[in-house]
């Protein structure tokens, strides 16, 4: 997970113009998550699931980009975001 942060974080910082979450950022997250994602869900559905989650808890949680960037370090441990992967072994 640590890995899409900092590919998310990286892309963000450099292309973000305003605070807002824009379409780019969310395919950008949403990309990173699944290429992370896929290395321990167990498969492609799995790690979509997941990500859709998390996007969705992210974005909630920070609706604005400069508010998740500035927190992205502890995302890996929010106990609010890990429902999405709790939800996967509770299938």
């Amino acid at each position: 997970m640590k890995n899409y942060i900092l590919v998310f974080l990286l892309v963000i910082t450099i292309s973000s113009c305003s605070n807002a979450w824009n379409e780019g950022s969310n395919k950008t997250f949403h990309k990173a998550c699944i290429d992370e994602a896929r290395t321990w869900s167990g498969s492609a559905a799995n790690a979509e699931v997941y990500c859709n989650c998390l996007i969705v808890k992210v974005k909630e949680k920070y609706p604005n980009e400069d508010d998740a960037i500035k927190n992205i370090g502890s995302l890996s441990t929010d106990k609010d975001l890990q429902i999405c992967k709790d939800s996967l072994t509770m299938k």
